[in-house]
């Protein structure tokens, strides 16, 4: 009988598979799997819940490894279970070539285990992929609190020696910024959802179907999306909203420009979707409109023009080129306004002219993403 010889990595994510709630982390580290499960062991350590949800997953037994469906071994924890001892016992009981930890500032899926890997497994390799969370958009959100946090892993040297994924250069950047000792930042870029895009929509003049698919908080400013949407003069614009409301307070504030809106734009919460949902809300809208702080890949970005929709998007993504392909637009968030006239100019396209910006989104995302050569690039990354 042969050995099984494909190396062993064990990730650490706060929330994974089947939730979808926590939108994009969960997205990576489920295409990682999908893509690479057949030359790679992946192992999950995660929580048994959603973002911001106490219901356990249905079917789902906790607090034991389980194979999973989707190709590799998951570990659900339910929070009560979540300590120092927990995460200590998986670490020790569990055989593993490599560490891959997919958060940053995560208390128990990425501080705890760096501390305890330091003390008792230092020759064992940690991947650390922050994920977006070293953009300035994401820690000028809670600063004094992420710059205590800085200080307290400088001086306990907690990243000493970490291998680092970054997944754009923007974001390699970043991690330069905010390492100080850096031991080397791995570039590969992340895997898509695989989509099979079947656009429903239909495009009149003078009209447009915009949706928001991501999480509500500050970092993905739905408030400056609904400011630029309150600007637009002399077209008709419906304006879907789609994600879990993180953060209560901040909802509240959209609530408000929601109802000050103009009579000719129509803005409405329509909950969360689920994976299998998108690509119909996709393919029936017109544009994504999603002006983040800072994106280190975005997959509502991706997955919105992979289903033939166009993006309008700030400049702080891996995809501020957009607009030289003819595929949508990425501007500064200091020009508000212009936000405004693009969507407006949109509006009064005719379908035929409009069809040409879908079909240049399809084309410009599959310039720009060649996954064969990704998942090389991650076999390399885990077994380098």
């Amino acid at each position: 009988m042969a050995l099984n010889t494909k190396p062993c990595i064990l990730v650490f994510i706060d929330w994974f598979w089947p939730g979808y709630l926590a939108g994009g982390p969960i997205q990576s580290v489920l295409s990682i799997v999908q893509y690479l499960k057949d030359d790679i062991d992946f192992k999950i350590v995660t929580t048994n819940t959603d973002l911001n949800s106490t219901k356990a997953y249905e079917n789902i037994e906790p607090n034991k490894w389980i194979k999973s469906p989707i190709g590799c071994e998951v570990l659900y924890l339910e929070r009560s279970q979540l300590s120092v001892e927990t995460i200590n016992a998986v670490l020790i009981e569990t055989a593993f070539d490599k560490i891959y930890i997919n958060s940053f500032f995560s208390e128990f899926f990425s501080i705890i285990p760096l501390r305890i890997l330091k003390k008792h497994f230092p020759q064992k390799p940690v991947i650390v992929a922050p994920r977006g969370m070293l953009g300035k958009g994401a820690l000028s959100i809670k600063p004094l609190k992420k710059q205590l946090f800085f200080f307290y892993a400088r001086v306990t040297g907690l990243h000493k020696n970490v291998f680092w994924h970054a997944t754009s250069l923007q974001e390699k950047s970043e991690i330069e910024r905010s390492i100080k000792t850096v031991r080397r930042i791995f570039l590969v870029s992340n895997l898509p959802k695989k989509i099979n895009a079947a656009a429903s929509r239909k495009k009149t003049k003078e009209q447009l179907n915009v949706c928001f698919i991501s999480r509500i908080s500050p970092k993905k400013n739905l408030v400056f999306a609904l400011e630029a949407l309150a600007l637009v003069k002399n077209v008709r614009i419906t304006f879907d909203i789609y994600g879990p409301k993180e953060d209560p307070a901040y909802w509240s504030k959209c609530e408000t420009l929601i109802k000050q809106l103009p009579s000719n734009v129509t803005a409405e919460y329509r909950g969360s979707l689920s994976p299998d949902e998108l690509e119909m809300v996709y393919g029936k809208s017109h544009l994504l409109f999603l002006p983040s702080l800072n994106e280190n890949f975005g997959h509502s970005i991706v997955e919105s023009l992979m289903c033939a929709c166009p993006v309008l998007i700030s400049d702080q993504t891996p995809w501020s080129d957009v607009a030289d392909f003819d595929a949508g637009f990425a501007l500064s968030l200091d020009k508000k306004q212009a936000f405004a006239e693009q969507i407006t100019a949109l509006a009064k396209l005719d379908e035929e002219h409009y069809n040409k910006k879908c079909e240049a989104s399809i084309n410009y995302i599959s310039s720009k993403i060649k996954i064969p050569e990704i998942v090389n690039a991650y076999k390399l990354l885990f077994n380098a």
